[in-house]
Parts: structure tokens; sequence; C-alpha cells
């Protein structure tokens, strides 16, 4: 048996006490000479020996009372078998929640705040001798301290230096990394302990969360979750902020869209919704009159670049009490002109007859007088100069109704889009998809998709075919998911090509002589658009730097009328911007993302400074080098933990700085707490306690790891038997 206040034991000298007494205060007889007295002697001894014992019985229940006391005072625990077998050392592995739902505060304090103290009370209120690693928590789990440290000093560093992160929550994997730390640990007495706030979202995987604790706890691993009980009932989020126009050119007007999610249960009225660039004051801003509960609303907002180059943009809504969901931020690099070279390979009778006609009224969709001036340069060549233009005095080159590319011209065509070119190409009455399957897919897989048989028929226009309507899944027509952007859906295809996918994965290059890309250049084939049927439209793959995509149809109106559709400009402008700015998709990233970016030839060997985003982001520098990776030069870049603008300044290099960002996930700003039903299930394979204000952990945990406490029991019985000796001093105190 132990004893938590084992320096209490001493009052069991009181038991001293009633015996001292007793023997001042025994009962002495005065000799009375008596002639009677011999009658009465037998009397005398009979009640003599009565009472010695009624005394003798009052003095050990008094004794027994005040030993007892003692032994309530002192605390005893009756030690479990796991305690005595295992000793007091602990090896344990404490997991501390840095996702960003720990930055709403009540006030005073952030659930962070809270959680880093209760951490540190874990800390205090391990045994000697113990060991302990770190883990930050989230949807990851990022190693502080990677295995058990006896260091406890350097424990409490670590959780003081603890930041929040923009990752959200799932704690299944944090929790299988935290188990196996435990497993390879030599320790006997083995233990998690999880800090984190009430939020339902990292309990999404219970069934397979609890067969791992059940598993762990079958090993001797012992898991402590302690909740931090901080509700919030109320919260507004940015939940999505994207650049809806295609292109970014500069002095044009852009339009980003925004969405801000009521993730509270009451409705909210005049929410103010603004944009910024570059760190500047709001550029344009906006009022959403009611947002219900549990709802969202998207608005559209704009603003113009003065200069090329990497830019920042922000959307915010007014601070509430989680601050970290309040704003959202994306990079975008400003262009100046966009060259496209259009290859006509029908010019036809009449110039609406042109395979591209349309397209270059798409491309410029400005009066004559002012196409000079806009930003998209479209030049015009027939087929038959292909062989005579030079592909890098182009961003991206549009192929219509080209029969086929000449044989001559398909290397310097690969190695326009491996640099970063863009290629588009639709088909046409005279286009031979034998020779497209052959020397583009075949032979190097810059296709994504083979030309199959042809569908429908041109002449009937009661017999056509549908685009989908919905469940746009590719970024590059996922704004129609917005009936307030239009339809595709209303386009009529009399005849196309069916689209076969490419193949994927690539076949082994060793086994394929054929094969002239190399696997790490080819992209996975994807679909952009589909008709209705499910098959494809238009599909994509990017190749190399660049980008690849293939239409079913024409360009002009000869098997379909899209072209007069409204939604071909905008679908033209969102195809050519996924071309041009293929390198630009990098900038976008989710928390935790890697970063990958390609410089110029000119930059190989350089060093880079990249500076996250914070308060503290100067001293959170870090460089980086520009290494040859696949034949090009990359900056790689893996802690985007936190979101915001990151910036990537070349080394000696005044004035050039490339920017990217990471967004969070939007589904760690719903606040809802873990369901009583989860929380029952949590408490049959751990320890589930709420760390509230005031407690004492170290008392708790410790009383935990030594067994069952006894004082309870024990002061029952120390008032059982105040009771029976009060009865029985009474009872004995009667005249006889």
């Amino acid at each position: 048996m132990n004893f938590l206040n084992p320096i209490l034991l001493w009052a069991a000298a009181a038991v001293a006490v009633p015996i001292i007494i007793h023997l001042l205060h025994r009962r002495k007889f005065q000799r009375v000479v008596w002639a009677a007295m011999r009658f009465l002697k037998t009397s005398v001894e009979q009640n003599q020996r009565r009472m010695r014992l009624e005394d003798i019985i009052l003095l050990a229940l008094r004794c027994l009372l005040l030993a007892l006391l003692a032994l309530a005072l002192a605390r005893p625990v009756l030690p479990s078998a796991t305690s005595e077998r295992l000793g007091a050392a602990v090896t344990g592995v404490l997991i501390l929640d840095n996702s960003y739902s720990m930055s709403q505060t009540d006030g005073v304090s952030s659930r962070f705040d809270k959680a880093r103290a209760i951490a540190e009370q874990v800390v205090d209120s391990l045994p000697p001798s113990s060991f302990l690693a770190v883990f930050l928590g989230s949807d990851i789990a990022s190693p502080a301290i990677p295995e058990p440290t006896h260091d406890m000093h350097l424990a409490r560093k670590a959780i003081r230096e603890a930041r929040i992160s923009g990752h959200a929550t799932d704690w299944l994997p944090v929790l299988k990394q935290a188990v196996e730390t435990c497993k390879k640990s030599r320790g006997l007495r083995r233990e998690i302990f999880l800090v984190t706030d009430t939020q339902a979202l990292g309990w999404r995987q219970m069934p397979e969360i609890n067969r791992l604790l059940a598993g762990a706890k079958q090993d001797g691993i012992r898991t402590r979750i302690l909740f931090i009980e901080q509700p919030e009932d109320n919260n507004l989020g940015v939940s999505r902020f994207r650049l809806a126009s295609g292109l970014t050119p500069i002095n044009q007007p852009l339009r980003f869209e925004i969405q801000v999610n009521n993730f509270g249960k009451t409705e909210v009225r005049q929410v103010k919704v603004n944009l910024s660039l570059d760190d500047g004051p709001p550029v344009d801003e906006t009022l959403i009159d009611v947002l219900p509960a549990r709802a969202s609303r998207s608005v559209s907002l704009f603003a113009r670049l003065r200069s090329d180059g990497y830019h920042s943009a922000t959307a915010r809504i007014p601070a509430d009490r989680l601050p970290a969901d309040d704003q959202r931020s994306l990079a975008l690099r400003g262009i100046g002109d966009v060259r496209v070279l259009l290859v006509d390979g029908d010019p036809g009778a009449e110039p609406r007859e042109s395979q591209v006609f349309f397209l270059k009224h798409a491309l410029q969709p400005v009066p004559p007088a002012e196409a000079a001036r806009y930003f998209i340069k479209a030049a015009t060549a027939q087929a038959s100069e292909f062989l005579n233009v030079s592909f890098d005095d182009y961003d991206a080159i549009i192929l219509a109704g080209v029969s086929e590319i000449p044989a001559s011209r398909i290397a310097a065509l690969e190695q326009f889009v491996r640099r970063g070119g863009g290629l588009m190409i639709f088909p046409g009455p005279a286009t031979l998809p034998t020779a497209y399957n052959e020397q583009l897919l075949r032979k190097n897989n810059l296709l994504p998709a083979a030309f199959g048989q042809l569908r429908g028929d041109a002449s009937r226009e009661d017999t056509y075919f549908l685009l989908q309507d919905k469940d746009y899944a590719h970024p590059l027509v996922e704004i129609w998911n917005d009936p307030a952007s239009g339809t595709l859906g209303t386009a009529r295809f009399f005849k196309y090509f069916e689209l076969i996918p490419a193949p994927w994965p690539l076949p082994d290059a060793s086994t394929n002589a054929g094969l002239s890309a190399r696997q790490a250049e080819v992209g996975e084939p994807r679909v952009v658009l589909r008709f209705t049927d499910g098959s494809p439209a238009v599909m994509e793959r990017t190749w190399g730097q660049g980008r690849v995509l293939l239409f079913c149809s024409t360009a002009n109106s000869a098997w379909n009328d899209l072209p007069v559709r409204p939604a071909f400009v905008p679908l033209v402008h969102r195809a050519l911007g996924a071309l041009v700015q293929r390198q630009d998709e990098s900038l976008n990233l989710r928390v935790g993302e890697r970063f990958v970016f390609h410089p110029g030839n000119e930059y190989l060997g350089r060093d880079v400074i990249i500076t996250p985003p914070g308060i503290d982001r100067d001293s959170r520098r870090e460089l980086r080098r520009v290494d040859f990776v696949h034949g090009l030069p990359t900056i790689r870049y893996e802690e985007t933990d936190y979101n915001g603008i990151y910036e990537v300044a070349i080394a000696s290099e005044v004035g050039r700085t490339l920017k990217f960002a990471a967004q969070p996930d939007a589904a760690e700003s719903d606040l809802n707490e873990i369901s009583g039903a989860d929380r029952t299930a949590l408490q049959e394979v751990a320890q589930v306690l709420s760390a509230r204000p005031g407690m004492n952990l170290k008392e708790m945990l410790a009383k935990d790891r030594q067994g069952t406490e006894l004082w309870l029991p024990v002061l029952l019985a120390v008032v059982a038997l105040a009771l029976l000796e009060t009865f029985l001093a009474q009872h004995f105190s009667r005249s006889k």
C-alpha cells in the first residue's frame, strides 16, 4: 500500500492520547470497613471485571478511530497490479494540438495558450527518471522532440516555443505515429498524452482510432486525452478564394471569387468582405446582407495588377474569435503580353468558315481599333507556313483543323512544350487521326488521348450531343458550377472524335523503344469536360513545364455551335490561361503541400531565401539552393505548414521576389464539438479528462498511476466507529 500524504501518518501517534487518559483516570477503590462487606464482595468483583472490559472496548474503539483518521489523512492508495509490476518511471509521447482551430480565443487567452499550460502540467506530473517525446499534432505529426528524452527542460522549451499551424485536424495518423514511438521504447510504463480541443473534425475516423487505441492498450500503452473545454457556437470564415479570370494581365480588371461560410448556429447580417493586393489597403469591398446559419455565400470582387511579376491578393472579413480563417491569400503573376499563334488548317471560302475565325475573336473580344493594344497578341498562320514558324516567339500554339504536323517539326514542338509552351489542338474535317495518334501519342506521349471514331453527322441538326451542365471537377471549368457564370450545357455537338484516354501509368521505357519522353516529364491524362453520357469532350496533360489541351470537335461552327455560345469566350481564355500559366499553378498550395518551382537555367546553383508568413517571419527565414532535378533547375520547399504568403528571394539579386501561398483546409473552421457517443467510445480505450482552469493535473495523474485511493472508505469507517463509540459510551455509563 502507498500513501499520497505519507507525512500525515505521524498523526497516528495520537492513539497514545486515549491510552494516557485511560491510565490517568482509572477507577480507584477506597477501602471502607463495613460489617456487611463480605456479602457484597462477590458482587463488586463481578462488576469490576465488567467495567474493566467496557473500558478496554471503548479504549480500543477510540484508538482505532484515531488511527483510521490518521490513515485517511495520509490518503492510502491500493496499487494496481500494473503499478507494482512496472515501477514509477514513465516513457511517454505528448501530442500538443497545433491545428488552426486552436487559435480560437475567449477574449483573454486562446485554446492554444491553455493547451500549452496543460502540456507543461503533464511534464510536471511525470515521475522522476521518466522520458518524454513531444509532437505537434494536426493532420500530421510534427516531431518537436522525435524520440523520448530524459531532459524535461527541453520538453518544456519545445512546448513554450510551439506555434499554431495552418493544418486541419485528423488524429488517426498522429496517434499511429505516437503508438509506434511508444512501441519502440524500452520503457515498461508507456503513456500517450493528447492535449486538444473538443472539435469533432479530428475524430472523424473514430472506428479506426478506437481499434488503434484498443490494440495499444493491450500492448500496455496507456492513452490519456485531455480536452480543452472552450465551446464556441459562432464562427465566420473565408472558406474559398480563387481567381475567376483565366489570365492575369496587368492593367486589366481581374475577377476574384470569395466564398464566406457561416459555421455558427445563428444568422449573421451585414458581413463586410474586402480585397487587397500586396498587403495594401482594400481595393474593392462588398456586403453580404444575410448569411444564414450553416450556409455559405459567394461574392465577386475586382482588382487590377499595376506591374508584371509576382503579387499577392488577400480576401478578408471582420475579425472574430477564430482569427485564423478571417482571411485567405493567393499568389499570382501579372503578365504583360500573351503571344498566341493560331494555325489555320482550312481558311475556307469566306472568313467565317476559317478554322480560327471564332478563336481569334474570342482571344481578342474588343473592337478592331483596340485589338492592337489588347494584351493577347494573336497571330495567324496557314498550315503550309508551319514549317517556317519560330515557336520561341510564342507563349501558346493553337492548331485548328490541321491535318497533320510535319515530321520535321515534331521535335521542335516537343521542345517548345517541354520548356513551358502551351499547345491546344482542335480537330477538323481534314484531320488525320492516325497521324496524330502515331506521331504525338505513341512515340512521345504528348497527347492526353488518342483520336477514336467519329460520332454524329454534322448535316443533321436534329441529332446532337450535349456537354455536362453540372458537377464540373477540373479547375479549368469549375467556375460553371456557379449558375451565375452561365452554362456549357446548352452547346450542341453534331459531330466529334471520340477521345480515348492515353494509357496511365506509362509502360516501362525499357520495354518500349518508341517512348521518347522521360516518365518524369509526362503528366497523367485528365478529363476537363465530358458529354452527358460521360465520354470525354476535352482532355489535358502536363508535359515537361508545358501543357497540352485536346478538344474533340472543331473550333468553328462546322461540327458544333459552342463558338457562338456566350461561354466560348471565357472557356477559351481559361484554356489559354491553363497553357501559359502552367508554371504558376504551383504558386497556390494546400497547407502542407510541397512547393516546387522551375526557374530559368541561369539560376542553377544559386541560393534562395524563403520567408514564411507570420509576425516573426524574419526570424524563420530558410536558405535553399536551386538544384538540378529531372533535367530542370528546381526550387523545393516542404515546410508549408502556415497559411499565408511565402516569399522567395534570389540571393544577391535585388528586386526579384517570387511569391507563393498556402491555403488552409476550410473544414477546420467548423468548431462543432465531438459527440457524446464518440466521447463514450473513447472512454473505453483511453482516459478522457476535461482540462479546466485550476485543475490539479499532477495530482490526478499521480492518483491514476498509483492505483485506487482508499481515503473515502476509511473516512466512512471513522464515522461509523465514532457513532459506535458514542452509543457504547452512553450504554456503558447507565446505572447497573
